[in-house]
């Protein structure tokens, strides 16, 4: 199955950097987002170094790998695993980057499967037939509550609480979330950080995507909405589709 992709990223209106960074190659069939966190450039340093060591690593599976759900499997944990150990490595000879952290979401496209990780509150939907699920889970203190029934996400306090993630690279101790989804002819993966999808409704995404004559204006318009409702944080967008 053939595959097309796009991604774009954007400051927003308000935060003077950009702590996200993605990645795709089509080539690769790899698509990575990470939005970093920490003081004195700290969340850009920690997802670019996320971006870096996890393309590097996917690349390294060779095309009969590819048939093989396993290898992938085991090459994504590595890239994830690595990808930490780098970042913790940084910040033990950089005071100034002590706490720098990151979130992370990427696609692994097989033919006719996808393998996804995540760690954090960067998002990956599936839009297929017009509609829009989300394939990952949020690790955040508010997400968690709200699953577990003790929280409601409309509440003052689940406002208050919104920025707080329970796993992020950077920490001593991490748990990625792997998925392997089927793939069809015609399936969008949306990969996204919190900048776009706290702006913007799953359904609008789902809308907007459908309606783009091509992935690339999709993720224009995509980021064009998050700012002209605010663009508060920083936002980025990453899409595969397979044709």
């Amino acid at each position: 199955m053939k595959l097309q992709m796009a991604a774009l990223t954007n400051k927003g209106r308000i935060r003077d950097n950009n702590e996200d960074s993605v990645f795709v190659d089509v080539r690769d069939r790899v698509a990575i987002v990470c939005d970093g966190m920490g003081g004195h450039a700290g969340g850009q340093v920690a997802s670019e170094i996320a971006v870096q060591v996890m393309s590097h690593a996917l690349r390294q599976l060779r095309p009969g790998d590819w048939t093989d759900e396993e290898r992938v499997v085991e090459a994504m944990k590595r890239a994830v695993f690595g990808a930490n150990d780098h970042i913790l490595g940084r910040a033990r000879v950089d005071p100034e980057l002590y706490d720098m952290g990151t979130t992370v979401v990427s696609c692994a496209f097989m033919h006719d499967r996808v393998v996804t990780a995540n760690v954090g509150d960067s998002r990956i939907y599936r839009i297929a037939g017009g509609r829009i699920e989300q394939v990952s889970s949020d690790h955040s203190l508010v997400a968690e509550r709200v699953r577990a029934g003790l929280m409601d996400p409309d509440s003052k306090e689940a406002q208050l609480l919104a920025n707080i993630i329970t796993r992020a690279l950077g920490m001593e101790q991490v748990t990625v979330d792997i998925t392997i989804e089927e793939l069809h002819l015609g399936d969008v993966y949306l990969l996204c950080s919190d900048g776009l999808s706290d702006m913007i409704q799953d359904e609008e995404m789902a809308q907007v995507v459908t309606a783009a004559p091509s992935l690339e204006t999709a993720c224009m318009a995509l980021i064009d909405l998050a700012n002209e409702r605010g663009g508060v944080d920083n936002i980025t967008v990453a899409l595969g589709k397979a044709c």
